[in-house]
This record gives C-alpha cells, structure tokens and sequence, in this order.
C-alpha cells in the first residue's frame, strides 16, 4: 500500500519531467482546412487546395469548395487540383473535382494536360475514363507536341495504348521532333506496342472517316 502511495505521488513528477525533456520531438501542428483559415492570401489558399488533391484528402478538398475557391485555380507551378490528384491517381477527388466542373483540359505551364499526367503517372483505363468521359481531349498536346498515346508508347505501356486507341487516340499525331508513337516505339524495339499502333487506324484518315 505504501509503496503504490509513493508511485502515485511521483507519477506528476515523471509526466512532468518527461513533458520537459528537451530530447523529445514536438508533436507537428495540425494543418486545417483553408475553409478554417481566413488570414491566407489567395495563392496560399490555392496552394493548400491543390495540396490537399493531392493528399487525397477528400473532406478538405469538399470543405474547401463549399467555401468558395475556384476548382480551376492554378497554384505557383500552373497545376490545377485536378492534375494533383491525377498526378496521384486520387480517384475519389478526381470524382468530386469533375464533378465540380474541373476543366479536364486545363494545362499546367508545360501544356501537360490531366490527361498526360495521368498516362505518365501509370493510371488505369478507369481513371483515364473518367477524364475521357469527362470531356478530355484524348488528343491534346504539350508544349512539345506529344500526346497521351505517345507518352504511353514511349513507356511501353500496352494497356493504356490499347485503350487510348479505343477511345480515338491518332497514332499519326507527331511530335513537334517529328516522331509519331509508332516511330518512337519503333527506335525503342517496343514489339507489342508497334504491332497494336500500326493496326489502329487514324481517326483522320480518310478510310477512318469514310467508316460509318
């Protein structure tokens, strides 16, 4: 009894000492919601939006659209919180930010589409359908010419070739190098890829149009 006497009173005296021990790390602060911080300017708020895309933290993404910011504000690198959460196959943001009336063709300065992010992050056909389906051009272009279908040959990725084409990808789009995706599938010995491009027609070929 007297022994658990003792422990009781140092008990205040250990927690205190252990509060104070300077070897310990202090916990981080707690980052809320830009709905809950009105003292940020609107680049820092842009900021923790596209942030929080990115995160897949979908309450805060709600959150922060119920107050107010624009779906399609660009942060300091030109990227909207669509590319963001493409960027990181969010799929559940990417729902609500379409949804939202996201602009599935805004470019980030590079002119990457959230197409071209999305086929350079390895997404799925789901995830490159809700794009698609979302009014996405499956043909636009960076800044350097190159589309999604190009960028999914050059990686050797036959699934998201295969459904890029499905879905009215031109393999005879070329980059402003001049290369097409069968080109450059071609210089990297990309067989499969090769084969599955040269029996796609192009969309704006005359026998393509001609097909009803």
């Amino acid at each position: 009894m007297k022994k658990t006497l003792i422990a009781a009173a140092l008990l205040p005296l250990l927690l205190a000492a252990c509060a104070s021990n300077p070897a310990a790390a202090p916990a981080a602060p707690a980052v809320p919601a830009v709905a809950a911080q009105p003292q940020l300017s609107d680049e820092e708020r842009i900021a923790f939006f596209v942030n929080h895309a990115r995160s897949g933290e979908l309450i805060d993404v709600a959150r922060e659209l119920k107050a107010g910011i624009d779906v399609n504000a660009l942060d300091t690198l030109d990227q909207t919180a669509l590319i963001g959460a493409v960027s990181h196959k969010q799929l559940l943001v990417i729902k609500l930010l379409l949804n939202s009336g996201a602009n599935p063709n805004l470019a980030d300065q590079a002119g990457w589409t959230p197409l071209i992010h999305a086929v350079y992050s390895g997404a799925d056909p789901d995830l490159l359908g809700l794009l698609l389906d979302a009014g996405a051009d499956v043909n636009g272009r960076n800044d350097r010419g190159i589309t999604a279908l190009y960028l999914a040959s050059v990686g050797g990725r036959e699934e998201q070739v295969r459904y890029l084409l499905s879905r009215g990808a031109d393999p005879a789009l070329a980059s402003k190098a001049g290369y097409t995706a069968l080109k450059i599938a071609q210089l990297k010995g990309l067989q499969k890829i090769v084969t599955l491009l040269k029996d796609a027609p192009s969309p704006s070929s005359p026998v393509a149009k001609a097909t009803p």
